[in-house]
């Protein structure tokens, strides 16, 4: 694989980690607000979404190439808001 193609690869799958880690955030407001709201069933299956989210942007982030630091540093960063995000809401649920 030439060099330009690796760049352009690296690129799409730090795109495609960001647009996980997005959606991982939504579930996370979502059970949020279906706690709230009464739905504890709900909230707790969309929580466990988010988790599963994570997962897979830890192993994505791990399995990337050493290329594009700067991105992968600054996704890291997000993964950690994330997982601190998941575990403070995972700790309202079990107040409720």
């Amino acid at each position: 694989m030439t060099q330009e193609c690796s760049e352009h690869v690296d690129r799409i799958c730090l795109t495609l980690v960001q647009s996980e880690i997005e959606v991982a955030s939504s579930f996370v407001r979502l059970a949020e607000a279906e706690a709230q709201g009464g739905s504890m069933p709900h909230a707790i299956e969309l929580l466990t979404r988010a988790i599963l989210a994570h997962k897979g942007v830890l192993k994505e982030l791990g399995a990337m190439s050493s290329d594009c630091q700067e991105e992968k540093s600054a996704l890291w960063s997000e993964a950690r808001n994330l997982l601190e995000s998941i575990q403070s809401v995972e700790r309202r649920l079990q107040i409720l």
